[in-house]
């Protein structure tokens, strides 16, 4: 049998999906101003590109490229943090305090996916027989349970996608038709270029700056997590899924955003809480 699903997780609208044409996804700054009154409804939307993603060899290769990269050469590999997820009401009518970023273990590639497929199966028995929303609410039931590890990389300067040229989307001439070999790595919407794509202001900024002008990489396992949080000078945020399972997004509208924070402030910290902290996306 199913997870019965959470009757708030049902009533919750879905984010709209946008599907481009070639010739919109050839300009990502003029396509996000396209879109952006109808998505600022909901604080976030999800975008599938008209033509291939990597394969996943060669976002591995990249993955392993830019793991060295970022510890000098050497070896590909990278650091988790623990996060924890639930806590016990039986022994303790508090959270258990514990700081949710620490200092996890290292591993390459191979060693964390087989240790993230490993712990989706412990945590959740027939993992493939669940939907999104039976999953999320397995998650929200293990907030009110006794304590659990899980690991999350974030914040890691680079990308999966390659470093290529400046070049378009790779649209034919006249038939507008997109070569068998392109890939979204080979246009605008590639991460590493698109904050300095046509029509953004983040292209006259010199300096890099990562999670801004630079992107970064973020890999996790089921019930991994990220805070809520409005981006770097209220941004846009663009986040693309290289590989692996699905991940669930929250969004919040700008217009509902000191709502959204009031509810925090009273309901999660008895009204203690950072004036900066309002809360945008989370993983």
């Amino acid at each position: 049998m199913g997870e019965e699903i959470f009757k708030w997780l049902k009533s919750m609208p879905i984010a709209p999906t946008y599907h481009p044409t070639i010739n919109e996804f050839q300009d990502p700054v003029s396509y996000i101003y396209k879109i952006e009154k109808e998505a600022s409804k909901y604080g976030i939307c999800k975008i599938i590109p008209p033509i291939p993603s990597s394969s996943k060899k060669a976002t591995i290769a990249n993955l392993n490229q830019t793991l060295s990269s970022i510890n000098h050469g050497s070896s590909p590999t990278f650091t988790t943090r623990f996060q924890q997820v639930g806590f016990s009401p039986r022994e303790n009518q508090h959270p258990v305090q514990r700081p949710v970023w620490q200092s996890g273990l290292k591993y390459t590639l191979p060693k964390f996916e087989s240790k993230a497929n490993k712990m989706g199966k412990k945590l959740i028995k027939q993992l493939e027989s669940f939907n999104p929303l039976e999953i999320e609410t397995m998650y929200w039931k293990a907030q009110a349970d006794r304590p659990i590890s899980v690991e999350y990389a974030n914040d890691m300067p680079g990308s999966a996608f390659e470093e290529t040229g400046a070049g378009g989307c790779g649209v034919k001439q006249g038939k507008k038709e997109v070569s068998d070999v392109m890939t979204v790595a080979e246009t605008q919407w590639n991460t590493r270029r698109v904050a300095r794509a046509h029509g953004s202001l983040l292209k006259f900024v010199e300096e890099d700056i990562p999670g801004v002008t630079s992107p970064m990489i973020y890999m996790g396992m089921l019930y991994s997590w990220f805070a809520w949080h409005v981006e770097d000078h209220d941004l846009h945020s663009l986040n693309y899924m290289h590989m692996g399972a699905g991940k669930t997004w929250y969004g919040v509208p700008m217009d509902a955003a000191f709502a959204f924070e009031d509810v925090v402030r009273t309901q999660a910290y008895a009204g203690e809480i950072s004036p900066t902290g309002v809360c945008f996306i989370c993983l």
